[in-house]
């Protein structure tokens, strides 16, 4: 009887040998072995196949990587728990030569990543079959008999081709990976449609600000052309550079942000861009050139004070330097200045190196030079402040839409009173008149 026990522990051992192997023999899809979860798993299986470990640290070992496991999902989404599930996820999401590749098969794929995905998705498959009744079974063995908790005793119930077929692959093979990453695009980009740029990486925008066209009332002019370029740039031809340029609270960001929400379905995506951060343009540039998405970067209150350089970054990310820019990108800029940068009135005066510590020789120079960078954006949309009337209008808009039941008049006199205590007429004090409003009614 003990002798038949050995043998069924040195059965499954051997089953768990070839599974180890398998996260270790990854070649295209290797960046896979990088994940904590991943790296709790080899341990956990070294630590039982070769009885290296005491109790105490395999133990130890099983609960940390349950927690990685459990932590990884979470972040991820929280409905997908499951083994299975989790590893496809990180197949179809992560990012390596052959997934950006396949977005856009520009030329063919040779033979040789050929067959190292064939290879890698058979492993992958091994991994997607682990026996866990098998490993925790010989764990508790180790552990004389303590129970271990086990959440994957569920697991087996969908089968490998259930979990596939749920994220529209046909079968398991390279070509339905490669039809996936065409239609839908691979890494971060395929999950996210906002990023923002932290100054060495793309943070990803799970929740990005939920303000849609149609909510923002006024300047339909600008909202139009805006729509045009935008349309035109994810259709695949040419478009321009946009600055919007205006006062205050006019609605400029949010025209921007907006555009998220109305062509992300084409392939659009939005990268936040810092001016302090402006330097590594070429950084982002490399990140997402020759990807199948159209990537807007956008730059929001851009402006330069006279002593800084940085707007010198701007010119090279519009027209490209020795590298063109990619022609997937544009970019959208904000601005509360015409020229971004601020102007002396000795940059205007043929002696205006008398009135300056610089000492320029040829000061026209510097005013041409500042002007020129708000004339590299290809469009230019200017937005005024509103005047009563169409203050009151957007007022009226925006109360309609919130169910707000206040007679016109009182709507009026309140809205008027509320623009002169506080910050002026704008769409941005028009909402926030609505907010307090609301509360108010409301509470």
């Amino acid at each position: 009887m003990t002798g038949n026990k050995n043998s069924k522990r040195i059965d499954k051992k051997a089953i768990l040998q070839r599974v180890l192997m398998a996260t270790q023999s990854l070649v295209v899809y290797r960046e896979l072995q990088e994940l904590p979860v991943w790296q709790g798993l080899r341990e956990l299986l070294s630590g039982v196949i070769e009885e290296n470990s005491t109790p105490s640290q395999l133990g130890e070992d099983y609960y940390s990587f349950l927690s990685a496991f459990i932590n990884s999902c979470y972040l991820a989404d929280p409905s997908r728990c499951s083994w299975k599930e989790w590893l496809l996820d990180r197949v179809l999401y992560t990012e390596n030569m052959f997934t950006i590749w396949a977005e856009d098969q520009k030329e063919p794929l040779s033979q040789a990543v050929s067959e190292a995905v064939n290879h890698d998705l058979d492993c992958i498959s091994q991994i997607a079959h682990i026996p866990w009744d098998d490993l925790i079974s010989l764990l508790e063995y180790r552990l004389e008999g303590q129970n271990l908790l086990n959440i994957f005793e569920k697991d087996q119930d969908r089968s490998w081709q259930d979990i596939y077929s749920s994220r529209g692959l046909d079968s398991w093979n390279i070509k339905a990976l490669i039809n996936y990453y065409n239609q839908n695009g691979s890494g971060i980009f395929s999950l996210y449609n906002g990023f923002y740029w932290n100054g060495s990486s793309l943070e990803s925008i799970k929740e990005t600000d939920p303000i849609t066209l149609d909510k923002l009332i006024g300047y339909d002019v600008q909202k139009q052309i805006l729509l045009d370029n935008t349309e035109k740039f994810v259709s695949g031809h040419p478009a321009n550079n946009v600055l919007l340029y205006g006062d205050k609270g006019t609605g400029k960001s949010s025209m921007v942000k907006a555009l998220i929400h109305e062509y992300s379905h084409k392939g659009l995506r939005m990268i936040e861009l810092p001016k302090v951060h402006l330097e590594d343009y070429h950084k982002i540039l490399n990140r997402i050139e020759d990807r199948k998405f159209k990537f807007i970067i956008f730059i929001d209150d851009l402006s330069f004070e006279e002593h800084e350089v940085e707007y010198k970054h701007i010119k090279a990310l519009l027209e490209g330097g020795l590298k063109v820019k990619p022609s997937n990108v544009l970019v959208y800029a904000t601005s509360n200045r015409r020229h971004l940068v601020r102007e002396l009135a000795s940059d205007r005066s043929s002696t205006g190196y008398q009135y300056n510590d610089r000492n320029e020789i040829s000061p026209t120079d510097t005013m041409q030079e500042k002007l020129s960078l708000a004339d590299r954006f290809g469009i230019t949309l200017t937005f005024i402040s509103p005047n009563q009337k169409d203050y009151l209008e957007m007022i009226e808009a925006m109360a309609r839409e919130r169910g707000l039941n206040i007679e016109r008049e009182l709507l009026h006199e309140k809205a008027l009173r509320w623009e002169k205590r506080y910050n002026g007429r704008s769409g941005r004090t028009a909402r926030q008149f609505i907010d307090d409003l609301e509360g108010y009614l409301k509470a």
